[in-house]
């Protein structure tokens, strides 16, 4: 027995509605990591002027060089360096998502 038309209609739509769903899905996770992005990038910066003028601080008041020791501008560091990592995993999975779509696109 054939399908009638409304049924025919009806799972179009459906069928329809789930891509959409899909997609916006998707785009939102796309937006949201390009938002964590911009939030590491702007800490990171904050970071670096923070860094940069406890570097100089240490260098035009104390005259020291030797920062090894230094537990607030190695504590930057590794913050930095956090925040670099984070970063990193963004960009992947940003780049994993757009190659996904791209792919289905196809």
């Amino acid at each position: 027995m054939s399908k009638s038309l409304w049924e025919t209609l009806k799972k179009g739509l459906v069928e329809g509605f789930q891509v959409a769903s899909d997609k916006t899905s998707e785009y939102t996770r796309i937006g949201r990591l390009k938002i964590d992005v911009l939030g590491i990038k702007k800490e990171i910066e904050e970071k670096f002027v923070e860094l940069g003028g406890r570097v100089y601080h240490e260098i035009n008041e104390k005259n020291e060089y030797n920062f090894k020791e230094h537990e607030e501008i190695n504590t930057l560091i590794s913050e930095i360096r956090k925040l670099e990592n984070d970063l990193k995993r963004c960009d992947q999975e940003l780049e994993k998502l757009k190659t996904s779509d791209d792919r289905e696109e196809k």
